[in-house]
């Protein structure tokens, strides 16, 4: 496997039609920017392997001294956990309406950051659903 090293703003090509920008560090996130073209699915490993499908061979492991322990713990949601993140939302509406728009700009970028999107749910039934229809195929 190729392994690039990027900084911030630097930008890789794939086949010469996909662009790949490594848009921002924070912490331990990279934030990366992908143009292709629609037809190309873009799918988080995460979620590739949250629907059955196994970890590609070709991705190494990191070294003991940086794997994380303990920290990609199973995160269940609750309806406390909706009731917080409503309220949540809510104060956020109101900081916008009025003199802390930028720190509620702020504050509602980093929630989305902890929330399980839509889309990603309904893309992990949708592989789900390959993966069954495959498996029935091949048997």
């Amino acid at each position: 496997m190729l392994q690039l090293s990027l900084r911030p703003g630097e930008y890789l090509t794939i086949h010469g039609d996909i662009v790949v920008q490594l848009a921002q560090l924070s912490g331990s996130r990279a934030f990366l920017r992908v143009e292709a073209d629609r037809s190309i699915p873009i799918v988080r490993g995460k979620v590739l392997e949250r629907s059955g499908a196994p970890r590609p061979e070709c991705l190494a492991s990191l070294p003991r001294s940086r794997a994380r322990k303990g920290r990609d713990a199973v995160y269940h949601w609750s309806a406390e956990r909706e009731r917080a993140v409503r309220t949540m939302e809510q104060l956020l509406e109101r900081m916008e309406a009025g003199d802390s728009r930028e720190e509620a700009q702020a504050l509602r970028a980093q929630l989305e950051h902890l929330l399980p999107t839509v889309w990603e749910e309904e893309l992990s039934g949708q592989i789900q659903a390959l993966f069954r229809s495959k498996t029935a195929q091949d048997v």
